[in-house]
């Protein structure tokens, strides 16, 4: 297989694991910046590299190898399974509040989109995710390869890799590596090469890949120093032995290794393609690995790479949380994938299982709160103490899904009986039960095994769910299931399960639910608690983080269907939460209030949806303070219109907030100072950043279609135009646009007035009106620029162009903030009776 370097691989290999060790030992003094030595005929290219790392190093004073000593980071660890042999060693203990995100770079995005990369990488860390960055280089190096006359060649996927191929990737890593360094400190971002130091290895098998390694242990201290003085460590796929040997690392290995040791947030992976393709060449959406590995490993076009990739996702899922998943896409496409429904990538997770307390992953905190939940209780009754002491004797088991929605206790149906009494179901709500995920998790774990149940025959939902997972059942005043059980041992089971009890629980009702909703409103502590409904996406995530910072708000309830059952950690990654997502419907929204002890509901949906929730609640005696982001109450008469600079007193005596637009925003704030002195209806020109258009993809905010361009639509009778219009009781008119920045608006507003003013008499109109308005900042000088707004709670106005009575104004503000999340909450605070601008002004 390595041809013409077999003779030159059994001169450096000894017993098939000994490799020559490097000649100059003052490489040692370079580690994470500088290669060693593969062979001796190799030291001067070795000497040339360092040489060039020197060199970068002064030009840029910035890029600076730091003591890591006093590293104080503290990555995410997680417990062990034992499902790995790797023995990993940290030097550097962690302790700070970043959120580590891991990206593996191929080498073909650096070669190709480098620009959209950086911006992916700058906009993860613009929403508080840290990212290590993991980098490959494989079109590179066999362009060299073959420029030099080198074959290349793969086993497996693995790049066999002789000494002559070592010494030219070498050189192609730091090359490549420094282009994304010096790509990132161009754009603000302060980055660091880590081409060595990182990972320790052992040769992988000689004869076959010549020197490639199989890592052994992972050293953090290089990236804790990074980390800790903000710089982003831009890491090379190369690994050294023990003796100090250079050895080869497959890109996707060498990210999947280290992901294992520090258990990131998140683990992305950035191609060229957008995920990963199936047979026919087109992406795939969704891969659940429990359910579909052994089939994909199977299929003919799984082979090499692709096989490499799926074999080493495995590997690395099976050890990290269950909740973890890896996300294949592209720069230009990675915040739809991170924020959208239905995103244009790959996600790989591990699929839902169930986790018994005896794992190492089984965490009691979280499964006693899916009993609490189930149970609809605080404690009054079930024997906590009784479960938790037969759980550590193992009297009784307990088996949870990842997502900790839910989860069984079982026990023997009798002494020495190999049949399994289910002794109880919980669930996170009704809503968890019905679904496919929960029918299909179970029938899975009760597929090998006997075991055995009963349910009240008034339980309709129960006994219509149960049918689907049992592979038997009998009818009577209490119904009775089964699965693999014996045909001569049903009945003499049937009768032992009629006489069980349960151990912990009574039979929940309806009462007891209503019980543990006036608990938890005795119990209700200084904090007002508030629902979110429609919890995802941008403005979602911008509310949630608001809320999270405040001193007198509690996010009670966080409710998106789609991500229904899941951490809201996993939706928005930079929260610390241990809420999950719930699936309030306009069904139960008055339950769900009545039971959580709701004050007040954010409607973040859609035009057209919110309607049905807000009737349900109003034919209940439930009365919370509803926040209606959405178009369809700005026009009611019955709602408050939520401009609170300009309509204060109203909103506080109101309780159904209509809160306006984003491009609205902007316009009645400009237009209000001088709306009676109009002759014709103004003209006003906006740009909003494509976050704008929402998450669910479309042409305007697909990227590539903005790239370099501007997309004008709903010129006319646009739902911003109407609205301004009706709030301020004169016509304007609106022509809208969407640009290729993410989030922010610009407004070029035109007025002809009924008299000439000056410049100074129009800035004076403007801070008299907003002169007690911390949020309406007047430039008077300078014209308004969306990205010195993008990001802040403020609206700019200036840009200000007077010629005789023709007045023409520029206003700014961020289309995800001013024009949505911080109006909002503005508006939540006033109604509660609480300071307008609490969590609000910490962020000024």
């Amino acid at each position: 297989m390595l041809r013409n370097s077999n003779k030159l691989i059994k001169s450096v290999v000894k017993n098939e694991s000994t490799l020559l060790k490097c000649k100059n030992n003052n490489i040692d003094r370079i580690v994470g910046y500088s290669s060693s030595s593969t062979s001796i005929t190799s030291g001067n290219g070795i000497y040339s590299q360092i040489k060039k790392i020197e060199e970068f190093v002064s030009k840029k004073p910035s890029v600076t190898k730091v003591s890591s000593s006093s590293a104080t980071i503290n990555f995410n660890t997680s417990k062990s399974t034992g499902s790995t042999a790797v023995d990993y060693s940290k030097s550097v203990k962690i302790k700070d509040q970043k959120q580590i995100v891991l990206v593996k770079i191929g080498g073909g995005v650096i070669e190709s989109d480098i620009s959209s990369l950086i911006g992916s990488l700058n906009f993860l860390k613009k929403i508080g995710l840290f990212p290590i960055v993991v980098h490959g280089g494989g079109p590179q190096l066999n362009a060299e390869l073959a420029a030099a006359g080198e074959p290349a060649e793969y086993v497996e996927g693995l790049r066999v890799t002789p000494p002559s191929v070592l010494a030219i990737a070498q050189r192609v890593f730091l090359r490549e590596n420094l282009k994304i360094v010096e790509a990132l400190e161009s754009s603000g971002t302060k980055a660091r090469p880590v081409t060595q130091g990182v990972y320790q290895a052992t040769p992988l098998d000689p004869k076959l890949y010549g020197f490639v390694g199989n890592v052994t242990k992972i050293h953090t201290d290089a990236l804790a120093s990074c980390i800790t003085n903000d710089y982003v460590p831009v890491i090379s796929s190369l690994a050294m032995t023990p003796e100090g040997q250079v050895l080869n690392i497959n890109a996707d290995v060498a990210a999947l290794e280290l992901a294992k040791s520090i258990n990131p947030l998140k683990i992305l992976f950035i191609n060229t393609t957008a995920g990963m393709k199936d047979g026919d060449g087109k992406v795939m959406q969704h891969i659940k690995l429990d359910e579909q590995y052994a089939d994909l490993m199977k299929q003919p076009w799984v082979k090499h790479g692709t096989k490499l990739k799926l074999k080493e996702f495995k590997s690395c899922l099976d050890v990290l949380p269950p909740s973890t998943s890896i996300t294949i896409t592209s720069p230009d496409l990675l915040m739809k994938e991170l924020f959208a429904k239905d995103g244009h990538g790959t996600t790989v997770e591990r699929g839902e299982v169930m986790i018994s307390q005896e794992s190492p992953l089984f965490d009691e905190t979280k499964f006693f709160a899916l009993v609490e939940k189930s149970t609809g209780t605080k404690g009054g009754r079930i024997n906590y103490q009784q479960l938790k002491t037969d759980l550590s004797k193992g009297v009784v088991k307990a088996f949870v899904n990842s997502h900790y929605t839910a989860g069984i206790l079982v026990r023997p149906l009798s002494s020495g009986s190999s049949i399994s009494y289910v002794d109880q179901f919980f669930f996170f709500n009704n809503s968890v039960q019905s679904t496919e995920d929960s029918e299909s998790i179970f029938k899975k774990m009760f597929e090998s095994s006997p075991y055995i149940w009963k349910e009240s025959s008034s339980n309709q939902l129960g006994n219509e769910w149960f049918k689907k997972i049992a592979t038997g059942f009998v009818s009577g005043k209490e119904n009775v299931f089964w699965t693999n059980i014996d045909t001569n041992k049903i009945e003499s089971s049937i009768k032992e399960c009629l006489s069980q009890n349960s151990t912990y629980l009574s039979t929940i009702t309806t009462a007891a639910s209503s019980k543990a909703s006036e608990k938890l409103l005795q119990d209700k502590n200084h904090k007002f608690r508030v629902g979110l409904i429609g919890a995802r996406g941008f403005t979602g995530g911008n509310l949630v983080r608001l809320i999270d910072g405040h001193p007198n708000l509690e996010l009670a309830i966080a409710s998106s269907s789609t991500n229904f059952g899941k951490p809201v950690t996993t939706e928005f990654p930079q929260l610390k939460s241990n809420l999950k997502f719930d699936n309030v419907k306009p069904e139960n929204i008055d339950i769900f209030t009545r039971d959580q002890g709701i004050d007040g509901w954010f409607m973040a949906l859609p035009d057209k949806i919110s309607s049905p929730y807000i009737q349900t609640l109003e034919n209940s005696s439930e009365s919370p303070v509803l926040v209606d982001l959405s178009s369809d109450h700005r026009f009611n008469e019955k709602w408050t219109y939520g401009q609170p600079e300009t309509n204060r007193a109203a909103i506080k005596e109101s309780k159904l907030i209509a809160n306006p637009g984003c491009y609205a925003t902007g316009m009645f704030l400009t237009l209000k100072p001088f709306v009676n002195d109009l002759v014709t209806p103004p003209s006003c020109f906006g740009i909003s950043g494509y976050s704008g258009a929402g998450s669910k993809p479309s042409e305007k905010n697909d990227p590539t279609r903005l790239s370099d361009n501007i997309l004008p639509y709903k010129l006319v009778q646009h739902t911003h135009e109407l609205e301004v219009s009706h709030q301020l009781g004169s016509p304007i008119y609106f022509m809208p646009h969407v640009g290729q920045f993410f989030q922010g608006i610009t407004l070029t507003i035109s007025m002809e007035l009924k008299y000439p003013l000056t410049k100074e008499q129009v800035v004076e109109r403007y801070q008299k009106f907003y002169q007690n308005e911390p949020l309406i900042k007047i430039d008077k000088d300078g014209i308004p620029e969306v990205k010195s707004n993008s990001g802040k709670h403020t609206v700019t106005i200036g840009g200000f162009a007077v010629n005789g009575n023709h007045l023409v104004v520029v206003t700014t503000l961020d289309n995800l903030l001013k024009g949505a999340a911080t109006q909002a909450l503005q508006n939540m605070n006033i109604c509660l009776g609480l300071e307008e601008l609490a969590s609000i002004k910490n962020e000024l």
